[in-house]
């Protein structure tokens, strides 16, 4: 071998070895992605958190969460999640992979699905309910930042705000979380809350803002479905419809 031949060959190790090098100083770590619904949806909202004395717990909430994106890359989520059932806090893994090192902002998820059973109870009255939204929403700009370290694992959690389907107000910054209304839907008093009964009662004294659709509880219902999406707790999205 030539004293050149063997200079190229040792230029081509070095080369090699500094794209080498490069690629791993930046690393990558784990990012979980969690569907959480805190105490409100997994142990209910008991009545001293709501201004009218009724108390609310779930049977069931089941959300559909798609097209989730954080720190440039899609996380795939398979199935519907049950986030009703206790986690302890943790929440239900819902997606993992690798994520580059970084503090990743403007992260991104859709919610295109929401089913809630359950019942709500005051002295002697209990209403029961089972509602679907098919409305999906996407949750952009969210206001958080994931920090991924080298070999580290991470969670980005999606935090479900049930407490929202019973806003008095779609515009308030301090809204008020009452029932009443919404058992004074059941105009056959069977102790049952329909989506017929719903979409035949306008809203009374609730507060829409500027939102012109909502002219009944039902679209109310709907309105206050596109505003359950933060993230890490109290992280507020930009949220607009899908559909």
């Amino acid at each position: 071998m030539t004293p050149r031949n063997t200079l190229a060959i040792v230029a081509a190790l070095f080369l090699a070895s500094a794209c080498s090098d490069d690629k791993s100083e930046g690393g990558e770590g784990t990012l979980n992605i969690t569907a959480y619904g805190e105490d409100f949806i997994e142990l209910g909202i008991p009545a001293d958190e709501m201004a009218d004395g009724w108390s609310v717990n779930f049977d069931t909430f089941v959300v559909t969460i798609d097209a989730v994106n954080v720190a440039n890359k899609s996380f795939p989520v398979s199935e519907p999640v049950d986030i009703s059932v206790p986690t302890e806090g943790a929440g239900h893994r819902i997606s993992s992979g690798v994520a580059p090192v970084g503090a990743h902002a403007n992260s991104s998820f859709s919610i295109t699905h929401v089913e809630l059973a359950g019942s709500a109870v005051k002295d002697a009255d209990t209403k029961t309910f089972n509602w679907t939204f098919e409305n999906a929403t996407n949750y952009t700009a969210c206001e958080t930042t994931t920090k991924v370290t080298d070999g580290g694992e991470a969670t980005f959690q999606i935090t479900v705000h049930a407490d929202h389907f019973f806003y008095d107000s779609l515009v308030a910054e301090e809204p008020q979380v009452v029932f009443q209304a919404l058992a004074d839907a059941d105009t056959d008093l069977d102790g049952f809350i329909t989506k017929t009964e719903l979409e035949s009662t306008d809203i009374g004294s609730y507060d829409p803002g500027n939102d012109n659709t909502v002219d009944n509880l039902w679209t109310w219902l709907i309105a206050q479905s596109r505003t359950l999406g933060h993230v890490d707790g109290e992280g507020h999205c930009e949220a607009t419809a899908a559909d």
